[in-house]
C-alpha cells in the first residue's frame, strides 16, 4: 500500500463512504478546451483528501469548459483500480488523472492508456516507470518535513530530545518526510533526534509507542508524527501518559480527529497539504498536454502549518480536506 493512500484511508475513519459520481460536463467554450474529457481515478472513493482533489478539479474544468468525470473503486484495491483504467482505454477520454494505489501494479494499464493516446496525469504519487505520466503533482514532502522541524524548534524552545513516528521503513513519501525533518533539525543543536519508530499504519500501535516513549523518557520534548494515523495515535498516547502539552506533538496531514485535537490544544500543529490545488493543477496540466503545450514533469502543491490559533482562518481553511464540494 502506498504511504500517501494509507494515511488518507486513516483520515476516513468515522466518515461514511461517499461514492464519487460522474460530474457534469462543462461548456465547450471556456479557454478553448473544446470540451475535452478528463477522468479522475482516485485510489479509493469516500476519502476526504481525494474528494478535495475532485472539488478543485471540478471547478477548474468548469472554468475552462472541459468535461470532467470521476471513476474510482469503493475500496483500496490496485487490481480494481487497474480494471477501471483498462475500461477507460476502451472509452478513450482525452486524459486520465490518477492517484495510483500502487506504483508498480498500475504500470501495465497506464502503459496501455498512454499507447492509446490518452494523457496520463499523476496526482499525489508516481509510478515506477517515469516515462508513462506527463506530470505528477504532489506535495514537497522534504519541504514539509523541514517545516515540521522548524515548528518543533519553536514549540520546544529548541531544547530536549525528539522522536519520529512513521508508518513503515522504506516508503519514499515517508522517508522524504523523515529526511526533511532530520536535515533541518541539525540547525538546532539543542534538539537531539533519537530516531524513528514505526506503527505499520496502525493508530493503536502509534498510541502505544507515544505513550511508552513519553512515560519512560523524561528528556523527550517532542514527537513528529508523519501521517494522519500516527498523529491521531500520538494524541491518544500522550493523553494516556499524562504528557499532553508537555511533550509537543507536530503532525503531518489532517482529519476530523486531528482538527479536534488542534482545537483542544492537544497538538502544537500539523503540516497540511493542498489537494484542492492539486486537482486544479491536474486539470490545467491535462488540457495543456492535450493541446501540445509543455508541462513540467514534476510539480509541487503548497503546504501550510495549521495550529490551534490559525486553524479557523480562511488562509488555513482553504487547505482543509472536504467531505463534499462547497462545504
Amino acid at each position: 500500500m502506498r504511504y500517501g493512500t494509507a494515511l488518507r484511508l486513516s483520515a476516513a475513519v468515522g466518515v461514511a463512504a461517499m461514492a464519487l459520481t460522474a460530474c457534469g460536463s462543462g461548456s465547450d467554450s471556456g479557454s478553448g478546451s473544446g470540451g475535452k474529457r478528463i477522468v479522475y481515478v482516485p485510489a479509493v472513493t469516500g476519502i476526504p483528501f481525494y474528494n478535495t482533489v475532485v472539488c478543485g478539479a471540478q471547478e477548474k474544468a468548469k472554468e475552462l469548459g472541459a468535461k470532467f468525470d470521476v471513476q474510482g473503486p469503493p475500496e483500496f484495491d490496485p487490481a480494481k483500480q487497474s480494471a477501471i483504467v483498462n475500461a477507460l482505454v476502451a472509452d478513450k477520454p482525452d486524459a486520465i488523472m490518477i492517484s495510483v494505489a500502487d506504483s508498480k501494479a498500475l504500470i501495465p494499464p497506464l502503459k496501455l492508456a498512454k499507447a492509446a493516446g490518452i494523457k496520463i496525469i499523476g496526482v499525489d504519487g508516481d509510478v515506477d516507470d517515469r516515462s508513462i505520466m506527463t506530470t505528477n503533482i504532489i506535495s514537497n514532502n522534504v519541504k514539509g518535513g523541514a517545516l515540521a522541524a522548524d515548528e518543533m524548534a519553536k514549540a520546544t524552545g529548541g531544547k530536549g530530545e525528539v522522536m519520529g513516528l512513521n508508518n513503515e521503513p522504506g516508503n519514499p513519501l515517508g522517508e522524504a518526510r523523515d529526511k526533511g525533518f532530520r536535515d533541518e533539525l541539525k540547525k538546532y543543536p539543542g534538539l537531539k533526534y533519537i530516531g524513528t519508530q514505526y506503527s505499520k499504519n496502525e493508530t493503536a500501535k502509534a498510541a502505544s509507542i507515544a505513550s511508552s516513549a513519553s512515560s519512560s523518557n523524561s528528556r523527550l520534548a517532542g514527537i513528529y508524527a508523519m501521517s494522519t494515523t500516527n498523529s491521531e495515535g500520538a494524541v491518544t498516547g500522550l493523553r494516556e501518559s499524562g504528557k499532553t502539552g508537555k511533550v509537543k506533538l507536530i503532525g503531518f496531514d489532517i482529519s476530523g480527529p486531528i482538527e479536534t485535537a488542534l482545537n483542544n490544544k492537544q497538538m502544537a500543529g500539523t503540516i497540511v497539504q493542498h489537494p484542492y490545488q492539486e486537482g486544479q493543477i491536474g486539470v490545467q496540466s491535462a488540457l495543456d498536454a492535450i493541446a501540445g503545450k509543455p508541462v513540467p514533469r514534476d510539480q509541487n502543491s503548497d503546504l501550510v502549518f495549521a495550529t490551534p490559533a490559525n486553524l479557523a482562518t480562511p488562509e488555513v481553511q482553504k487547505y482543509v480536506y472536504k467531505k463534499e464540494c462547497g462545504k
